[in-house]
């Protein structure tokens, strides 16, 4: 993936302009408002039409308002259609800056899927909404709710956090669901909301494969720029920008490198919608910038590169690793100095104390502390299951109360075995080891499991102290810190022998 320095003449607004067929005319003519996409998608060659005009103005009467030019545009190429009426664009790659009025074109295309789609396609309509996360995706669906209850009555709507749903009379629904829910579906249409901070196998093992053998199917991609951007919009962004899928439809409104970000026309030039508000308010995010004033909602250590992402949708397609986000716990030198040698023994001591802990990807952690002279020592292993940590737990001789996870507690693997809960986040537990350094007490094996975790965790401060920034397993930290914090409250009125495990 390489930066992107010039637009393909292929996608420019002049070229769509030149060979745009008469149906897609009355869409073209821009108001004083209004400034064309950086760049866009050609009309499909099999494109005799398009359900957009009816689709705005039923959208219009629905919002009681009259939508932007770029909306309106937005929905006449989204819906364009072969002879037989079906949907020709099956992925939609869309991108402005912020406060553009995304939210408005995702929302008004659902539910006129809703109300018309299993008519014009010949399916119900099972329409799936993800996103950075829950709360964009409310936002943009609880605007419609007071519409669906007036239209398809009270029992239509479901409100529960992460159970959002609006359900048709005719069983046709609109679903949001976080990330990790996105499986099982007969999506008709799925939309990715702020893509920005989207997982990729959200899309392609969640909402892809359930696009399959629909009718009409489309999957929606939104979102502005963004610095942490993860490799999901940016890759479908690049893709898109190569022109070679006639089924895919890409609307851009933004700026390439070198584009002045100290220029007010670069900033009109890359909104699709501009007016004297948004002039003054993107001057003021500007001037915040150059004084170097960070904007929380975004936690951005960078302010000028976070302006230029978010208010010039500006992207960088730099094929790039995960941008490490927060201050390291520790460094590596100083997770090295704690480290101590095992002594080998034919018979090794029994551990003082053990914790087990599990983490979403059904991996788990078994730590095990010995109480010595020099504080205690810790030695964590990777764990398939429970069965196995139970079994490495016994074959250590440990007879104690073990600290188990809470989510593991009533396993019945577990059974005879001591437990009590372990409790804490993982930024608790990274707080504790801290903690438990800065007084001398805690050594560890040099174990690999362990050293990988501890040596990736990175935190952020907040409001109510440090917060994990980093997205990695954190159930080896937190099993060494819960068996320290137990094995130090043993007695220690004798050494240890210690072995690794």
């Amino acid at each position: 993936m390489s930066q992107l320095s010039v637009i393909p003449d292929e996608l420019t607004w002049s070229v769509f302009c030149e060979s745009a067929p008469d149906w897609a005319l009355p869409y073209l003519d821009l108001d004083e408002n209004s400034n064309p996409p950086l760049a866009v998608s050609p009309i499909h060659p099999d494109a005799t039409g398009s359900y957009g005009p009816q689709a705005v103005e039923w959208i219009e009467q629905v919002e009681a308002k009259t939508l932007r030019w770029w909306q309106a545009l937005g929905l006449v190429l989204k819906l364009q259609h072969d002879a037989e009426g079906r949907l020709l664009k099956r992925l939609v790659v869309e991108s402005a800056p912020r406060r553009a009025g995304k939210s408005v074109g995702l929302r008004g295309l659902a539910l006129w899927r809703m109300e018309h789609g299993a008519e014009l396609f010949g399916e119900r309509q099972e329409i799936v909404h993800t996103g950075s996360d829950l709360a964009v995706c409310r936002k943009a669906q609880k605007e419609a709710w007071r519409w669906a209850e007036a239209h398809w009555g009270r029992r239509s709507v479901t409100r529960g956090n992460g159970k959002e749903a609006i359900e048709s009379e005719n069983g046709d629904v609109w679903l949001v669901r976080a990330q990790d829910a996105t499986y099982g579906w007969d999506t008709t249409l799925g939309l990715v909301d702020e893509g920005w901070d989207v997982k990729p196998d959200t899309v392609s093992e969640g909402l892809e494969p359930s696009l399959l053998d629909r009718q009409s199917p489309q999957l929606v991609m939104t979102s502005t720029s963004h610095r942490r951007a993860r490799s999901t919009m940016r890759t479908a962004l690049a893709t898109a920008l190569t022109g070679e899928d006639p089924r895919t439809l890409l609307l851009w409104w933004g700026t390439l490198p070198g584009a002045d970000p100290a220029d007010p026309e670069t900033w009109r030039k890359a909104s699709p919608y501009w007016n004297e508000g948004r002039a003054e308010y993107v001057a003021a995010m500007y001037a915040k910038a150059l004084a170097g004033e960070q904007d929380p909602e975004f936690d951005d250590p960078d302010p000028m590169r976070g302006f230029v992402c978010q208010y010039t949708n500006q992207w960088d397609l730099h094929e790039r690793g995960a941008i490490d986000r927060g201050e390291p716990v520790l460094e590596a030198d100083e997770w090295a100095a704690l480290q101590v040698i095992p002594m080998e023994s034919p018979e090794p001591a029994p551990p003082d104390a053990a914790a087990v802990e599990a983490w979403f990807d059904g991996c788990l952690s078994l730590g095990l502390a010995w109480a010595t002279d020099d504080g205690v020592v810790v030695s964590v292993t990777d764990q398939p299951d429970l069965t196995s940590a139970v079994a490495a737990l016994k074959a250590s001789g440990f007879r104690r109360t073990a600290v188990v996870g809470a989510s593991l507690l009533e396993d019945p693997v577990l059974k005879g075995v001591r437990v009590k809960a372990g409790q804490g986040r993982a930024a608790l537990a990274v707080q504790e080891l801290v903690r438990l350094i800065a007084e001398d007490a805690f050594r560890h094996d040099g174990g690999e499991h362990l050293t990988t975790q501890v040596l990736a965790a990175r935190t952020v401060p907040s409001a109510d102290g440090h917060r994990m920034s980093s997205k990695g397993r954190a159930d080896a930290l937190k099993v060494a810190v819960w068996a320290a914090g137990a094995a130090r409250r043993k007695s220690v009125g004798r050494p240890r022998i210690i072995t690794a495990s």
